[in-house]
């Protein structure tokens, strides 16, 4: 499936430079190539930051440590603490995606996993500040107060449905 995803995106780059060409020829192409070298070169300095996190998260904190509090048998103490690490992360996907393998690979259950991945989309803190800033508070906080039990519910039942299949998924991601 990576291959087929690299493919494809290989395939619309190739389109949209031939696009650029045909509208603007070789000097607008290259425009494009070069804005997005620039995107390139500053998300590889966040990516590597992130990726150098979780591993460091594999190395430092041990399976038992993750098990024992966002592990399969964590209840709801787990999915709780996977939905706070989730509204507390800063960064966006480039952060917070590779943190999570990272936990997943240690030992987390997979009701924890998705809360902490549906907490930072929904609850992110970071965001509170500007979200109050252009949408003002009373939208904001209905935002919030609606969206408040997603995250744990969404927990529950990933771990109700599909936490059995938690080694599965972990085996072919690692693959």
């Amino acid at each position: 499936m990576r291959d087929r995803t690299t493919q494809i995106l290989i395939l619309i780059a190739a389109l949209l430079a031939g696009l650029a060409w045909q509208q603007g020829g070789a000097a607008l192409a290259a425009a494009g190539l070069i804005e997005g070298g620039k995107l390139l070169l500053n998300t590889v300095i966040l990516l590597a930051a992130a990726f150098l996190i979780a591993g460091l998260i594999q190395t430092l904190v041990t399976e038992e440590a993750v098990s024992r509090w966002l592990g399969q048998k964590s209840g709801w103490k787990g999915i709780a603490l996977a939905c706070v690490g989730g509204a507390l992360m800063p960064g966006g996907p480039y952060v917070y995606y590779p943190i999570a393998a990272a936990l997943l690979h240690t030992g987390a259950g997979l009701g924890a996993l998705v809360a902490f991945v549906t907490a930072k989309n929904l609850w992110s803190v970071s965001r509170i500040p500007l979200e109050f800033a252009l949408l003002g508070p009373q939208l904001t906080l209905i935002r919030f107060a609606v969206t408040l039990i997603i995250p744990p519910l969404l927990g529950v039942l990933a771990e109700t449905f599909f936490g059995g299949r938690v080694e599965q998924i972990r085996a072919a991601v690692r693959q």
